[in-house]
C-alpha cells in the first residue's frame, strides 16, 4: 500500500510537471514556434508511432497466450510503451528530416 509521502509526491511531480509543459506551449504558441510543418510532422509521426505499436501488441498478445507466466504481461506492457515511445521518436526525427 502506497504511503501518504509517496502519494504526495506523485502528486507533485506531476504539478511540476504539468505547470513545466503549460509554460513550454504558452512560451511556444508566443514564438509562433507551433506552424504547420510542427503539427503535420508530428500528427504524422503520432500515426507512424501507433501503427508500430498496434502491431507490437498484437504480436505480444500472441506471446502471451502461448507463453502463459506470472510477470509476463507487465513485461510485455512495459515493452510496448517502450515500443511507442521510441517509434515516436525516430519517426518525428526520420519526418523532420524528410519534410
Amino acid at each position: 500500500m502506497p504511503s501518504l509521502e509517496s502519494i504526495a509526491g506523485f502528486f507533485t511531480g506531476a504539478g511540476v510537471v504539468l505547470l513545466l509543459l503549460f509554460l513550454y506551449i504558452r512560451k511556444g504558441k508566443k514564438e509562433k514556434r507551433f506552424d504547420e510543418r510542427y503539427e503535420e510532422v508530428h500528427s504524422k509521426a503520432r500515426t507512424i508511432s501507433w501503427s508500430i505499436t498496434l502491431i507490437v501488441l498484437m504480436l505480444l498478445w500472441v506471446a502471451a497466450i502461448v507463453f502463459d507466466l506470472g510477470t509476463l504481461p507487465f513485461i510485455f506492457a512495459i515493452s510496448a510503451y517502450s515500443v511507442l515511445l521510441l517509434s515516436y521518436i525516430v519517426s518525428a526525427i526520420w519526418l523532420n528530416k524528410i519534410m
